[in-house]
């Protein structure tokens, strides 16, 4: 029988970050893939790598998209992701920004999309295995 170890489990950050901006943009659909019938506005978070850190964080890479019908709305809408990221702690903490916002449509679409990545860390907990 195998000896039982403490380790660290790490939180699914893409849900977490997920997670962080429902609540402030309420009624703004917030989603890991782009929905099969896209809302006019939604917010696309996706995790894109990024390391454990050290025994108990790791420094999640995060790409959020903001996708809207004009140019200045996905724009108001990413920076708004950008102020409650940058204020994030708890479970996640210490928010880097990887890039600013960028204007990058959709090449399937032409929908607008707005998007800025993000190093995000993040506390593990405890558990045996």
């Amino acid at each position: 029988m195998p000896a039982v170890a403490e380790s660290v489990e790490f939180p699914d950050v893409e849900l977490a970050v997920c997670a962080a901006l429902r609540h402030p943009l309420i009624g703004l659909p917030v989603v890991g893939d782009v929905p099969s019938i896209r809302p006019q506005e939604f917010i696309r978070v996706m995790r894109t790598g990024g390391p454990k850190e050290t025994l108990k964080t790791e420094a999640a890479q995060v790409t959020v998209e903001a996708w809207a019908q004009k140019k200045d709305r996905a724009s108001q809408l990413l920076n708004r992701c950008r102020a409650i990221l940058n204020r994030a702690e708890g479970t996640l903490f210490g928010v880097i920004e990887l890039s600013g916002p960028a204007n990058l449509p959709d090449p399937t679409t032409a929908q607008i999309r707005y998007t800025m990545s993000f190093q995000i860390r993040a506390h593990g907990a405890a558990v045996t295995v």
